[in-house]
């Protein structure tokens, strides 16, 4: 292969690798390096391929050998860099990116990797220090302003000090939120508000998570999903709402819905197969956007005034478990609205496979009563949330007759997890509720290993022989108990029909 034809081969290769064809384009550097094994662009761009792969070890040999060509190559070194960051070498990560900023000082990714590098071993503060840096260069830089963010609201919930949420709470308003269209982003800085009590600011920003999380889904995604099961869960709840909606049940005006839809989602609940043609996937599709949303109206006062804080608080403290379970834990006001809010707002967008629906705080969930209540919660028991923070909160519902949700543990100091469909519903009064075991995850474990589908057989054989407590299922009771505790829906048998959905509502604290 001749240099010219090199060149020609590493032209076609870049165009697919462009264009996302990464196998078809590593297929050319690996001939190139069966005739050039020194080459620098093929042993760059392989490593490359393999470093987007994931397969951060076997890159690490190849970018080594373009570095060997090449010392000086800026790509190189940020792509090098983010290998070794990978396989936790640090101190290398750091040379190199140090190196890259010496040879181009105007080329920003160095400082945006530099400052990965020093977040990923908790090194906040020189994360900022690169990334104001960065910033002289680019002030406007939407990457820098989201990375100097991230990093102080790390620095902050490591701390918990006044001191650095002030720092937060002043760049985030410095800050154009609004303009970002990164929904995880914004929705850190909703937090941030809550932290910091600026409830009205946190809920407009949630409201824009809200809006942007509406993307409707394309009709090539939606074949793409192999469980087409979640279709059908997210199809029955969607229809039966609307009815319920429609039956004026609830006292609910001015719905945003038309006849042609709602023949549409009746024609998709009523169909027995699971194979979409092209224009029911338009409609599933369309189903992803809220027609309603009304917030709850109390101001104030959610808690059942009767609580017995003192005690609640001596018990969750001296149990082994670190759990409570309180009765009657909403006022009897906040219980009817915040079950008028569940079976009214269209929030519910995202199912699962084993036949439950979820709204979470950033996607609907958010209102400034139910910001209020998550305050008034951490403020009422101040021995078990201490300085704790809201760190996310949803509901799901569930089908009578389908699973909950499975084993697995959260991140989270602080787990508040209660149950608001009327007692009726329920078939068994001894299940309907959680399992909690006395185990957690290991400390090194990563959170897919604790929680996900793929891990539960794995779970249920580290919890065979440890102590649980089980929780049977009652309106208005609520688990409080360190999330970290491996726990699980107990077996659900409610009665059929959209009233009896069995809805549990969670607020983690960190």
């Amino acid at each position: 292969m001749t240099t010219l034809n090199i060149k020609n081969q590493l032209n076609n290769a870049l165009k697919e690798h462009h264009n996302g064809n990464i196998d078809a384009a590593d297929k050319i550097y690996l001939e190139i390096l069966e005739h050039d094994k020194d080459n620098f662009d093929a042993n760059h761009l392989h490593g490359l391929v393999l470093s987007q792969k994931k397969e951060f070890s076997k890159s690490i040999n190849f970018y080594r050998q373009a570095f060997s060509a090449n010392s000086n190559n800026v790509e190189l070194l940020n792509n090098y860099s983010i290998s070794l960051r990978n396989i936790h070498n640090f101190k290398k990560c750091e040379d190199l990116l140090k190196s890259a900023i010496n040879h181009d000082p105007s080329f920003l990714k160095s400082y945006l990797n530099l400052s990965n590098c020093y977040e990923n071993q908790d090194k906040y503060e020189e994360a900022i220090s690169v990334i104001k840096k960065g910033r002289l260069i680019s002030p406007e830089s939407i990457d820098f302003i989201k990375r100097e963010i991230n990093c102080c609201i790390k620095i902050y919930i490591k701390t918990k000090n006044n001191e650095d949420l002030d720092r937060l709470i002043t760049l985030i308003d410095r800050s154009n939120i609004e303009n970002s269209k990164d929904i995880r982003y914004i929705s850190m800085c909703s937090m941030a508000y809550v932290w910091n009590n600026q409830l009205t600011k946190a809920n407009d920003l949630f409201k824009l998570t809200e809006k942007l999380s509406q993307t409707l889904p394309t009709i090539e995604v939606l074949k793409q999903i192999k469980e087409k099961n979640i279709l059908r869960t997210f199809i029955k709840h969607e229809y039966e709402q609307l009815c319920h909606i429609d039956s004026d049940d609830d006292g609910i005006r001015n719905m945003k819905i038309s006849q042609s839809y709602f023949d549409k989602v009746k024609h998709l609940y009523e169909k027995n197969s699971l194979n979409f043609n092209d224009d029911e996937l338009v409609t599933i599709s369309s189903a992803h956007k809220i027609l309603y949303n009304k917030p709850i109206k109390l101001e104030e006062n959610y808690l059942n005034p009767k609580l017995n804080i003192d005690q609640i608080e001596k018990t969750y403290n001296g149990s082994d478990f670190e759990i409570v379970v309180i009765d009657d834990f909403l006022s009897n006001k906040f219980l009817d609205e915040i079950n008028t809010f569940f079976r009214c707002s269209n929030i519910f967008k995202r199912p699962y496979p084993r036949g439950y629906i979820g709204a979470f705080l950033n996607q609907g969930m958010s209102n400034i009563p139910i910001l209020k209540f998550s305050k008034e919660l951490k403020d009422t028991f101040k021995k078990i949330f201490f300085n704790y923070q809201l760190s996310q909160a949803w509901a799901f519902k569930y089908d009578s007759n389908q699973e909950g949700i499975d084993i697995h543990a959260d991140l989270a100091k602080v787990n508040v997890n209660f149950w608001i469909t009327p007692d009726e519903a329920n078939l068994d009064i001894n299940t309907g509720g959680m399992i909690i075991w006395k185990k957690k995850p290991n400390i090194d474990a990563s959170f897919y290993e604790f929680n996900s589908l793929d891990s539960s057989k794995k779970l249920y054989k580290e919890v065979k022989d440890v102590e649980s407590m089980k929780v049977p299922y009652k309106a208005n009771r609520v688990v409080i108990f360190n999330s970290k505790l491996y726990h699980v829906t107990d077996k659900i048998n409610f009665r059929k029909g959209y009233k009896n959905r069995r809805v549990n509502v969670t607020f983690l604290y960190d």
